[in-house]
């Protein structure tokens, strides 16, 4: 039961490095970085966009899929 749990950690602890590598973070805007000169401008937009962006990666169902599963794998090893 330990090494189930061992796996299904570590799986599930790629599966979330993943959806922030790659689906969670996609950038929607002509620059990824906020500059001095884009906080002078308008820096609403900036705070905006990077909130939005904050919301998209929690509203993801691969994020929500990792953290049941270390949940999971942390409730198996207290079990066994």
């Amino acid at each position: 039961m330990q090494t189930v749990s061992d796996y299904l950690f570590m799986a599930s602890l790629l599966t979330l490095i993943l959806s922030f590598v790659g689906g969670g973070w996609r950038y929607t805007g002509v620059s990824a970085y906020t500059t001095d000169l884009h906080m002078q401008q308008d820096p609403g937009k900036e705070f905006k966009r990077q909130d939005n962006a904050v919301k998209r990666y929690f509203k993801s169902k691969l994020f929500w899929i990792a953290a049941a599963g270390i949940v999971i794998s942390v409730i198996l090893s207290e079990i066994g």
